[in-house]
């Protein structure tokens, strides 16, 4: 194996590794920030008293009209979206490097779902599944490096990586680290992470102080 070639799978590994790290993170910081904002709301915006049973069954039919048109336009651009999604996707799977979708064929003929149907072989099948998911992934981001190295883990021949195109997984790795270690550097995510529990009221609070200084200038 050449120096790029090394060189390649050392940053598709470690490129692979932050990306799923910062999908999990992100998940994590959206989850505990709306958690804080539900305590935020609860403690200084409690709900509004309960109607009363003079005006109780209307409230509700107007209740469950308001929900349902709101679900149906949640629908709508959940529909949209999606549509959205499929049309970018396309587009860059036309826009992508010839090299990487020639590189993506050949590997949907071993992984591709519909050839693993007969595949007696659970683990085998597994990681083939989730081989394919990253060459899709790839061809959707036109990214060589990681489409090479998922070519290269089933035996398919890989073009010449040039050093260019190792730069650009270098500043796509750097990029995730600079998010990750914002992320991580965030109020919500020490009082998620925080297990002591005067620290975490402590946080809390300097968190429902900056929040409530926020509203204030809003409003």
């Amino acid at each position: 194996m050449d120096r790029n070639k090394k060189k390649m799978k050392f940053l598709a590994t470690k490129l692979s590794a932050l990306e799923s790290e910062l999908t999990v993170s992100r998940e994590i910081f959206h989850a505990a920030s709306a958690e804080v904002e539900k305590m935020f709301s609860e403690k200084y915006f409690p709900e509004q008293p309960v109607q009363n049973d003079e005006h109780k069954e209307e409230g509700a039919i107007d209740k469950y009209s308001e929900e349902a048109a709101e679900k149906r336009k949640e629908n709508k651009n959940t529909e949209n979206q999606n549509t959205k999604n499929l049309k970018d996707q396309t587009s860059a799977e036309k826009n992508a490097d010839p090299e990487v979708k020639k590189m993506f064929k050949k590997i949907a003929s071993q992984c591709h779902p519909d050839k693993l149907q007969d595949l007696d072989d659970g683990f085998e099948k597994d990681k083939k599944k989730e081989l394919y998911q990253k060459a899709r992934q790839a061809l959707e981001n036109n990214d060589i490096v990681l489409m090479a190295d998922v070519a290269q883990d089933l035996g398919v021949e890989i073009p010449e990586i040039s050093e260019a195109q190792l730069k650009l997984t270098e500043s796509k790795i750097i990029s995730i680290k600079k998010e990750l270690g914002m992320i991580e550097s965030t109020a919500v995510w020490h009082w998620f992470f925080t297990e002591d529990p005067v620290r975490k009221d402590q946080i809390l609070k300097q968190l429902f102080n900056a929040m409530y200084g926020q509203y204030n200038i809003r409003s």
